[in-house]
């Protein structure tokens, strides 16, 4: 199963979700999950205490190199492809998504566009797309839907995830509203991961939320997200689709 963790946006959860819904699957049976850091900021690598670790990177990847991804040393099953600062040569031939096997492959990708995202998008079984629940975010839907046409990926594949939600704020149930009117539970995740500061303290301290805060809400939210993408038991497959099935 391979999951696209992208928006056009910075700063809306993109790393937080790639991590823990990482963790989650991992801590829930789910089989070998990797997390791709594709962004040449390398956050997802700084979350787990990574940053400037030696191993499997992004640019071996790129270059066609064979290697094994670095273990994330508190989540059995939950490897990392480093990331690299440099960004992807948009003149040079996409890597290939299928040089990384597991159970699970989840990018995490910069807010930018280039042809390394256009092609993991392709590939990817789902896009989840976190977003903050105001109209910033509404109107970054229409722009990542056109992105996803001209790359002739299904919106089928979409999956909106709210991110760092509460229910007190009126404009954060306006917006919910909004789209699930929209999109309806084919396109809106049931599940929002709501606003949460042991959530936001994880990364500075290298850790999953599983690590940082196991009880908290944002372990909650991520575990509730990890069994919404599994299979049913028995089912011997995974869900191609996030939403409803």
């Amino acid at each position: 199963m391979r999951v696209l963790i992208y928006n056009q946006k910075g700063g809306v959860g993109k790393t937080t979700t790639a991590v823990n819904l990482g963790a989650a699957l991992a801590r829930a049976g789910a089989g070998r999950v990797v997390l791709v850091d594709l962004d040449p900021q390398m956050h997802l690598s700084a979350s787990l205490g990574l940053t400037g670790a030696a191993g499997f990177s992004v640019a071996d990847w790129r270059a066609g190199k064979a290697g094994v991804p670095v273990d994330v040393a508190d989540c059995p099953n939950l490897s990392v492809v480093l990331g690299h600062p440099e960004p992807a040569d948009e003149t040079a031939a996409a890597p290939d998504p299928d040089a990384i096997a597991a159970d699970w492959v989840i990018y995490d990708a910069a807010p930018g566009w280039n042809p390394e995202v256009a092609r993991v998008m392709q590939a990817a079984d789902t896009v989840i797309s976190p977003l903050e629940a105001d109209f910033l975010g509404l109107n970054g839907v229409s722009r990542l839907m056109k992105r996803m046409q001209e790359s002739g990926v299904s919106w089928d594949r979409l999956n909106l995830l709210i991110c760092r939600y509460s229910d007190r704020l009126a404009v954060h149930r306006e917006v919910r509203a909004r789209l699930a009117e929209r999109f309806g539970t084919r396109g809106l995740m049931p599940i929002v991961i709501r606003n949460s500061v042991r959530l936001a303290e994880a990364p500075g301290q290298g850790q999953t939320i599983y690590g940082h805060a196991p009880t908290s809400t944002g372990a909650a939210d991520y575990s509730a997200l990890a069994r919404h993408l599994m299979p049913p038991v028995g089912t011997g497959g995974t869900k191609k689709k996030a939403g409803a099935v």
